[in-house]
Parts: structure tokens; sequence; C-alpha cells
């Protein structure tokens, strides 16, 4: 699997039809336009120590939450999606089972967790940067809309506090996916592998009608595509559907930018760090968050 990852058609090979996400090494300029893996070594960027047994041994005694389904989305409310509640070491344990379990069993996901809140020393303002390759704006906006907002209180503390939200870890086993989705409020997302392989696979913004297709007639959506299943892409509703596709080795980042559509499917166990930012194409969408979030105040206000 190492050497097979390291060919740059690779992931592509995996998914008929789907074409290759260009590389490039870590600090070279992504035109924000297209999905662009990043290799090479990431000098002086703490995270790279981060591997499978660093989380086990500083963080193992730690409560997660595992799903059977991530994201979850609106459409799942109401369904009988498996959630539970463990240690990161038990849950480690379990994905390192897996690999021989039998199928039948139940396949969880330790996604979305905001290491950074709960541990904010381990945070420094290289962690959401990749330089050379985008210029992260998120924390300058932050700061800005603070200060224009008078929220009051140190507006770079305040600012900091919202960047480490935007950046999450994710552990899983061998076979746990992450469906077919786009980023909220316009953000770019990169995805660094940590530990492990994980096949990526994504698809331009207007490629939505395809992916996620409305019912004919109205009355909302039909089951959004799982680009793994060949029967779904041969389906009339999915049928010619552009998909790109990539495996990330340890060390490879993977650059996703706004609106278009993403899935990850881990190829063993699994770490990976993920987080959203916006850059001078999009940092508007920071000033629309501040808007929606005081006229949302406002109108609860009125109703009170």
């Amino acid at each position: 699997l190492e050497a097979a990852a390291s060919q740059a058609d690779f992931g592509a090979s995996l998914l008929p039809g789907a074409l290759p996400v260009p590389r490039a090494p870590h600090g070279s300029a992504w035109d924000g336009k297209a999905p662009l893996v990043l290799t090479g070594p990431r000098a002086g960027w703490a995270p790279c120590e981060w591997g499978w047994g660093w989380f086990g041994e500083r963080h193992g005694d730690e409560a997660v939450l595992c799903k059977q389904r991530a994201p979850i989305f609106d459409e799942d409310r109401g369904d009988s999606t498996l959630i539970a509640e463990c240690s990161l070491r038990e849950y480690m344990r379990y994905a390192e089972e897996m690999e021989t379990a039998p199928e039948e069993l139940p396949l969880l996901y330790m996604n979305g967790w905001d290491l950074f809140e709960s541990h904010p020393c381990l945070w420094d303002a290289s962690i959401d940067q990749i330089p050379g390759s985008i210029t992260n704006l998120s924390t300058a906006a932050y700061v800005a809309m603070h200060k224009r907002f008078r929220l009051g209180g140190d507006s770079l503390e305040y600012a900091t506090g919202k960047v480490r939200q935007l950046c999450k870890v994710f552990i899983g086993c061998r076979g746990a996916i992450t469906r077919m989705h786009t980023d909220n409020h316009r953000a770019h997302a990169w995805l660094s592998q940590l530990h492990g392989h994980k096949l990526y696979v994504a698809a331009p913004p207007g490629e939505g009608r395809r992916i996620h297709p409305r019912r004919p007639g109205g009355g909302g959506r039909l089951p959004r595509l799982d680009p793994l299943d060949a029967s779904q892409r041969a389906a009339p509703q999915h049928a010619g559907v552009e998909l790109w596709a990539t495996v990330l080795s340890p060390g490879e980042t993977i650059v996703l930018p706004e609106g278009w559509w993403h899935y990850a499917a881990s190829l063993s166990p699994t770490v990976t760090l993920m987080c959203n930012f916006w850059d001078q194409s999009n940092v508007r969408a920071v000033e629309d968050i501040f808007t929606e979030q005081a006229a949302r105040a406002l109108d609860e206000q009125r109703c009170e």
C-alpha cells in the first residue's frame, strides 16, 4: 500500500473514470481553483510528530464520541444511527481489532474531535498555516470582525479561540468513511494525514445536481452518491458525475477549494488533522457569519 500510494494516479485507479488529483511539494502555491495534494517534508510543524502512538499515550484516557455515520445530515434525524462514547484508547484498540473483525460488525468513526479546544496548550500560530501554499486569513478576519462589532476583550485572543475550533482530528478504522458533503460558510479545507492511508474523492461544485439530485417533480432529494458504489455511479441520476481521487500517505496534505464536494475512506487505521480556512478569495464569508449571528441575536431579543 505504501508503494502504491506514492504513485500520483493510484487513487484514481481505484475509481474507474476518476481524474487524479495533482501533486506538488509542500510550499508550492495552490491556485484555489482545484484540489491539490502537497507532499514531502513539512519542517517545524508540530503535528508531524503526532502519530498513532502519540495520541494513545498522551490522550488515551479522554472520552470521545464515535459515530456510525459521518457527517450526520438532517435526513438522518430519527434514524437509528449508532453513536457510542468511549475512551480514545478503547476506540484505538477497536480500530486495530477491526482489521480482522467479522464484516457484520458496525463501523464506527471518531470524527470531528476538538483537540485544540480541550488542549489549547497544543495550539500555536503555525498549526493552521501551510507557508508558501496557502494564505490563511482566518485569524486576521476574526480580529477585524471582533473590532468592528465591538465585542470587548482582546481581539487576538478571541480570534485564536475561533480559529482553534476550525481544526479537528479524525481517527478511523479501516473502512470508516466520511460521506459526500461540502463544508459550511464557503470555507476552503486542508486535511493532513498523520497516520495511515486514506482515499479522498472530490467533485466540483457544479456536480451537486448529480451527487445529491432533487427528486423528479420536487419533494426533496434523492440519496446522495456513494462514489465507491459502482451501481450508484451508473444510475441515471448520478451518471456522468466528474470525480477526482487520490490516496494520502502519512505526511501528505490535500487542499480543497470552497464548494467542492468531498468523500473519504480509511484504507487502514488513520489519523487526520483537518482545518477549514478562508483566504482572499472567500474571506468575506467571515463577515457574513457575523452578520447572520447579529441578525439572529436581534430576532431573539424581539421575541423576548
